[in-house]
Parts: structure tokens; C-alpha cells; sequence
């Protein structure tokens, strides 16, 4: 088994992509998401944010969504269940046999996945990703024996990004620089910076936590 982190760019007809696209400093974490019985697929996803009453018109205003449910909505963020008439890439994943791990988050029109899945279902859900027109890249692929063999929680590219976000104060209170100045900085994308650094936080405070 190997592990892989692909960041997606989200094809036209997917709710998430102009919403998103329209709000790039806002963040959009999926919770659940899974094919309901028929054509269409059903999820729930926590935004956060700022312009988040503007957002929520656009998620209720969007043609391609059969239903829209706010579960909850406070300064902090909103909550939302929604049915989607076109769940491309759960269709995609469920054709190459792959589990989606959750949570992932949507930033500015990209997703961000982490897969644990064999050279063959990986290969197979390209084939599938290239089918549908759904362009995508590949940041990270270990095998199970790479995994196995380091002690440290975080993957080379998560500690370089997770250093200059600390050095450059990103995590200082107030902080002194933005994503989109670490961005600019690391030379690579705010989406895929923001989902470097989750997955490293994530990676972090479950090591902690596991050894408290």
C-alpha cells in the first residue's frame, strides 16, 4: 500500500468550484461526503472565513445543488448538508475502488486528498481522473515502508513550509504575515500551502496527543 496527497483541481459543474473560486481566503472542510442511491451524492462540509453571509446565499443559490441545509451558522462559521446532483470525483473514486479519507479541504477551487491505497487503485483512479477531464497533481507518494521507517510525524515538504510559516510568524498572536504572503514566499499556491500546513498541524497535534 502506498499513501498519496493529490491536490485536485475541481472540475466544472461541482457547486464548490465557483463558490470558492469567488471566495479564495475561504475554507471549505468536508466532513462527509458519500454517492447517495441514485445519480446525485450527499455531504457535509464546515466553511470558514470571512464573507461567510455572502456565501451562504451563493451555496443556497447554486443550480447544481438539489437541497441546502445550514446546520448551524455563527461568526466562527457555517455548517451545511447538501445534495449534489453531480458527484464526479465520488464517482471517480468509487470506479477505482479508492477510499476518500476524511476530512479534505477545498480552497480556491482545489481540493486537497490524502489516499492509502495500492499502485494499482492509484493508477486505476488517474485513469479515471484523466476520463472525466479532471485535471490534478501528485505532491506526495510513500510507500509502506517509507512510512514505517520515520519517527517523525511530518513528511520533508510539511516541515520546510511548517518552518517558514513559523519563522515569518504565521502562528504568532497577532500574526505577522499572511498565507498569501507564505505563498508567494514558498513559491507555490495558497491552496496547496494551506493544505500542507492542516495536514502537518494534523500530523502534529495527533502525535502529541498520542504520547500524552
Amino acid at each position: 500500500m502506498i499513501s498519496a496527497e493529490l491536490a485536485v483541481e475541481l472540475p466544472e459543474g461541482m457547486w464548490v468550484r465557483p463558490i470558492s473560486r469567488r471566495h479564495p481566503d475561504v475554507r471549505f472542510r468536508v466532513l462527509a461526503a458519500f454517492p447517495g442511491t441514485d445519480d446525485g451524492g450527499v455531504g457535509l462540509v464546515e466553511i470558514t472565513g470571512p464573507d461567510l453571509d455572502a456565501v451562504r446565499e451563493r451555496v443556497a443559490a447554486s443550480d447544481v445543488l438539489r437541497a441546502v441545509d445550514v446546520l448551524h451558522h455563527d461568526d466562527d462559521g457555517l455548517l451545511v448538508r447538501f445534495e449534489t446532483r453531480a458527484p464526479l470525483l465520488l464517482r471517480a473514486l468509487r470506479s477505482a475502488r479508492v477510499p476518500l479519507e476524511l476530512p479534505f479541504e477545498v480552497e480556491d477551487g482545489v481540493a486537497n486528498w490524502t489516499l492509502t491505497a495500492s499502485h494499482a487503485d492509484l493508477s486505476r483512479l488517474g485513469d479515471e481522473l484523466d476520463a472525466r477531464g479532471v485535471d490534478y497533481r501528485l505532491d506526495r507518494v510513500r510507500d509502506d515502508a517509507e512510512r514505517d521507517a520515520e519517527t517523525d510525524p511530518l513528511t520533508d515538504r510539511q516541515r520546510e513550509l511548517l518552518t517558514l510559516a513559523a519563522e515569518a510568524g504565521y502562528y504568532d498572536d497577532p500574526r505577522d504575515t499572511t498565507l498569501t504572503d507564505l505563498a508567494d514566499e514558498a513559491g507555490v499556491a495558497k491552496s496547496t500551502l494551506s493544505g500542507v500546513l492542516t495536514r502537518a498541524e494534523n500530523r502534529i497535534v495527533k502525535r502529541y496527543l498520542d504520547g500524552v
